[in-house]
């Protein structure tokens, strides 16, 4: 167990050979769980989204992988 001091902004700092363990990297995010234990953080998992061209879109619905008027759908859902 390591102890460690919070800030005055509330800021604790973890301890590097945690971040490396965990594979946490500056400017990551991570998750924070109140537990009957005291406080659990944990590494969050990021998922990037992908953004499709036209030509994709062209090429999946002329492949029928998309009912009419679903591409519609799909770009407002998506604000495009």
């Amino acid at each position: 167990m390591i102890t460690t001091i919070v800030g005055e902004r509330g800021q604790i700092t973890i301890p590097k050979e945690y971040r490396k363990r965990l594979g946490i990297q500056p400017k990551a995010s991570v998750e924070l769980e109140m537990t009957e234990n005291g406080l659990l953080i944990r590494p969050t998992v990021t998922v990037s989204l992908r953004s499709f061209s036209q030509d994709f879109i062209d090429e999946i619905t002329s492949a029928d992988m998309l009912k009419p008027g679903e591409t519609e759908e799909i770009l407002k859902t998506w604000n495009k």
